[in-house]
């Protein structure tokens, strides 16, 4: 379980694409994704996520909130019974069980094929390298389907409803046949967050464990 929680989390740093301004539609999916990129500097949202196997059962639901700020800067943290916080700050990546009483450090994969965070970073070049992008209409939102060229990677495929310029959903297709969906509210964008949030001081008495120099 928490194999696929890590790893989901990995993906949720994608969720900087929100955006509230108006986007004029490029020439190609492409285009138009990386201009809704450009336009986000910062996020804070609440989430509710749902994750259900191959055989369609529901493996696990989370909530909690999400905060993320250009460059590689994160605060996700989740609510009671799977209570976990996790915190960067561009370079460092801090991963707090509250019930192991354990903190992980972790250096902040800079290889977005590893990581798709860097998606938050604004390296279009690197998203076109990595990523196709195909744009559908559904249900009246506007979907934007992400499937990375190296076939290797954990996801299949990242997908991300839009609704008058507004992220609703992402979903996360893994190599495993699971299937998650983070619903998000009360989102807002690009407002002054205080630095403090992306500062991690690991408390009194709790496991260690450094994974800097190779996890």
């Amino acid at each position: 379980m928490k194999s696929i929680f890590l790893a989901v989390l990995k993906t949720l740093f994608t969720t900087a694409v929100f955006t509230m301004a108006q986007t004029v539609l490029a020439a190609t999916p492409l285009d138009d994704f990386l201009q809704r990129l450009q336009s986000v500097t910062s996020i804070d949202a609440q989430f509710e996520q749902s994750t259900v196997d191959a055989q369609g059962q529901e493996v696990q639901t989370i909530t909690g909130q999400l905060i993320v700020a250009r460059p590689g800067k994160m605060r996700w943290q989740t609510q009671p019974p799977y209570e976990q916080l996790v915190v960067s700050d561009g370079e460092l990546v801090w991963i707090y069980d509250m019930d192991l009483e354990q903190v992980t450090i972790r250096n902040l994969d800079q290889r977005l094929q590893e990581t798709p965070a860097l998606l938050l970073s604004g390296n279009l070049a690197e998203i076109a390298q990595n990523y196709s992008v195909e744009r559908f209409d559904v249900d009246k939102l506007e979907r934007y389907r992400l499937t990375p060229n190296d076939k290797s990677q954990l996801f299949i495929a990242l997908e991300f409803d839009y609704k008058a310029n507004t992220l609703q959903n992402m979903r996360i297709y893994d190599a495993a046949g699971q299937i998650t969906l983070i619903k998000f509210s009360k989102q807002r964008i690009n407002e002054k967050l205080d630095a403090m949030t992306f500062v991690f001081d690991v408390p009194e008495g709790v496991d260690v464990i450094d994974g800097r120099h190779g996890f």
